[in-house]
């Protein structure tokens, strides 16, 4: 396995992450040995979210931690401030809210790396980035950065750090395959892939900035998933 760093994290972070969008409690022995085999092959970071299973990923990925007393070797990625069907939820009171339901729910003391689900463009970029250091000050979080982020909104958010002698954002989460997505998943999904990436793929290239990038294999496009024989069985995106 390789592992890279990232600035806040003391741990190596593996440069495979699992997903964790499936797991559920009510399977809980089922999921604790797929984790226990992630671990077991160097695979060292989670990745769950406040809004998967409606709470039930981070539940069970935070039981497995507990039955195997192996939180020292995990490196725990939550995600938050997702939109739900009523508003965005990229304030600061939600960022705090999805942080505390996360540490309840992974039963931690802090989360290595908190990256926001989605943003909101309308939202000034300072209440966040000072509410993200709050929280990394009162050490619930080790590091934060964006999923769904521009590469300018977290330039944006970084220009106003370094002006007020704050931690910017570590990282960056966008889509990021050797395919070119034909149609967005959602609004305002955000891709560095393709013809149209260049200037992102540079921004964090010049910066150095770590990127977790998801589906990477396309939404199972490169798995082998999809045939010819069976295009039509798959009418919605799957990652």
């Amino acid at each position: 396995m390789q592992y890279g760093s990232v600035p806040g994290i003391e741990k190596p972070v593996s440069r495979i992450v699992q997903g964790c969008v499936m797991i559920k409690t009510d399977e809980q022995e089922k999921w604790n040995e797929l984790l226990d085999a992630c671990l077991a092959t160097g695979v060292n970071c989670f990745d769950t979210a406040h809004g998967y299973g409606d709470g039930e990923s981070e539940r069970t990925l935070g039981a497995w931690i507990e039955a195997r007393g192996n939180r020292e070797q995990v490196v725990l990625l939550d995600k938050g401030a997702h939109h739900s069907d009523d508003r965005k939820r990229v304030t600061p009171y939600d960022i705090g809210a999805d942080v505390l339901d996360g540490l309840a729910r992974l039963r931690a003391d802090h989360i290595d790396l908190f990256v926001l689900h989605r943003d909101d463009e309308s939202v000034p970029v300072g209440p966040i980035v000072e509410a993200l250091n709050e929280h990394k000050s009162a050490g619930r979080i080790g590091a934060f950065g964006g999923s769904n982020w521009t590469h300018r909104r977290i330039a944006e958010a970084n220009e106003y750090a370094d002006a007020h002698n704050l931690t910017p954002f570590a990282v960056t989460s966008p889509n990021y395959t050797l395919a070119v997505q034909k149609e967005e998943p959602w609004s305002d999904c955000v891709s560095i892939a393709g013809p149209a990436g260049a200037e992102a793929r540079a921004y964090y290239t010049q910066q150095q900035m770590p990127v977790f990038a998801w589906s990477a294999l396309a939404g199972g496009f490169f798995s082998g998933r999809f045939t010819r024989d069976n295009l039509d069985q798959f009418e919605e995106y799957f990652d």
